[in-house]
């Protein structure tokens, strides 16, 4: 707004080569390179996957192209360029239109770019006191998960997982730590990086700081929960992101409470003052005692908790995140209804009632509202630019947008197995149909082995 930029590339396109030209704007990261729809009308390109393989040839085309370059000049340009998608060049076919079996006129899908390990690691290299994490320097040790978790974009779309090697990773290090003394190590689960071990020690030897994201329970070891606690860390978080056990099959989500209790007994012995945990509802099949299996899960962690750190009453506070489920783009739950807001919101009053401050509790959940939104976007098509218009200048808010209904009944309904989806022109590695295979095992009840690079199985490698 304060720019005076034009919203929509098609307004931005009718001052090309003008001297009152605007600049091209470009689109880029996970969720939009999973379903980029939504937000195409307001874009001239968008990057299709990993930046690493992209940014520099696109840069010099750009250049090449000089200044002012006009619509059709940037598509003669960048028509060679498989992981750029050019929305106004596609106009309609993400509707349906042209997509069908047998139409000889289809154009070719837009493919993921994927980063190879030499491309890794990904670090920071701007620092600013207004980021997010602003005392940490950033570093990524891995791109994508090969857990299998059926819900998890990042598992799906950025297969097969790669990681950086362990001497890129100390020189990107040394490379951040003059400006930042504290490390931000981020990967899916940081404890799978096979370099994990030795990088700790080396921390440890240098006296380097770090915290981490999401760490998987059962491959906690205590060394690193030892130079967590040492290098000041004040929170430690866990995704259990169910306590059913139906419900993990369905996730492919795998657990074994017994080693969950021996590592909260380790965790509990360090005391640290936050243990986030998070988990989701809105789980088709889900029943109310799989709702309150969450709160069972919270209680007995928190248990194992009090137990190693030698009280009767954990000293720190566990904070419980709640989120409703979203089916996202190239997952296997894709097809998948999402859950009214009445069911989410009678599971949500259900674990306040379960999950209470004074027993040591902290519950954070969503409203059901931004998470019906978060699931329109996921899923939506360029019918939803209108609506993003008038959020961006404040003219209708999200309660009001939902209000009607017509837009869960139109995005959150459940779909055909051989429905067109808004997505469907992109080609991300994974297969349509080993993704079909996997929703069929999710609602059998079976569970799928890890991602293993070279399987062949979903189309990736």
């Amino acid at each position: 707004r304060f720019s005076k930029i034009p919203l929509r590339s098609s307004e931005r396109r009718k001052t090309a080569g003008k001297k009152s030209s605007f600049p091209l704007l470009i689109a880029g990261g996970i969720c939009v390179s999973a379903n980029p729809e939504p937000i195409s009308e307001f874009f001239d390109l968008i990057v299709i996957g990993d930046a690493e393989p992209v940014m520099e040839p696109l840069g010099q085309a750009l250049l090449e192209l000089g200044p002012n370059p006009g619509p059709e000049q940037i598509r003669a340009r960048l028509e060679g360029f498989q992981n750029i998608y050019l929305p106004h060049t596609r106009q309609g076919e993400a509707e349906g239109k042209g997509m069908g079996g047998g139409n000889g006129n289809r154009k070719p899908k837009i493919v993921r770019a994927n980063a190879e390990q030499k491309d890794l690691p990904a670090h920071q290299v701007i620092f600013s006191k207004e980021m997010e994490f602003s005392d940490l320097g950033l570093i990524e040790l891995m791109r994508g998960c090969k857990r299998g978790c059926r819900f998890c974009l990042e598992g799906f779309l950025s297969r097969p997982t790669r990681e950086a090697g362990y001497r890129e990773v100390i020189r990107a290090i040394e490379k951040i730590r003059p400006f930042r003394p504290k490390l931000g190590l981020i990967a899916p689960l940081v404890s799978d990086w096979t370099g994990m071990d030795a990088l700790l020690e080396l921390l440890d030897r240098e006296r380097i700081p770090f915290s981490v994201s999401s760490l998987r329970i059962s491959a906690l070891g205590e060394r690193m929960v030892e130079l967590l606690e040492r290098s000041g860390s004040q929170t430690l978080t866990f995704a259990p992101e169910t306590g059913s056990g139906k419900i993990r099959r369905f996730l492919n989500k795998r657990a074994d409470e017994e080693k969950i209790l021996r590592v909260m007994k380790m965790v509990g012995s360090y005391q640290f003052p936050r243990i986030k945990l998070y988990y989701q509802i809105g789980f088709p099949g889900e029943t109310e005692l799989d709702v309150e299996e969450i709160a069972v899960s919270a209680r007995r962690i928190q248990a194992g908790l009090a137990m190693g750190a030698g009280r009767k009453k954990y000293p720190g506070v566990v904070e419980v995140g709640v989120n409703a489920f979203v089916p996202k783009a190239w997952t296997p739950f894709q097809w998948l209804e999402m859950a009214g807001p009445e069911d989410l919101e009678r599971k949500t009053k259900r674990l306040r009632t379960a999950l209470k401050a004074q027993d040591g509790f902290e519950l954070r959940t969503d409203s059901s509202r931004e998470a019906l939104w978060q699931g329109i976007l996921s899923r939506g098509d360029r019918g939803l630019g209108g609506i993003l218009e008038k959020m961006a200048f404040d003219q209708i808010k999200v309660a009001e947008v939902l209000k009607s209904g017509q837009l869960v009944s139109t995005y959150l309904r459940a779909r055909e197995e051989d429905e067109i989806l808004p997505w469907d022109f992109l080609d991300p590695g994974v297969t349509r149909s080993y993704l079909w295979e996997e929703y069929q095992r999710a609602l059998a009840g079976k569970t799928s082995p890890d991602c293993r690079p070279g399987c062949r199985d979903c189309g990736a490698c």
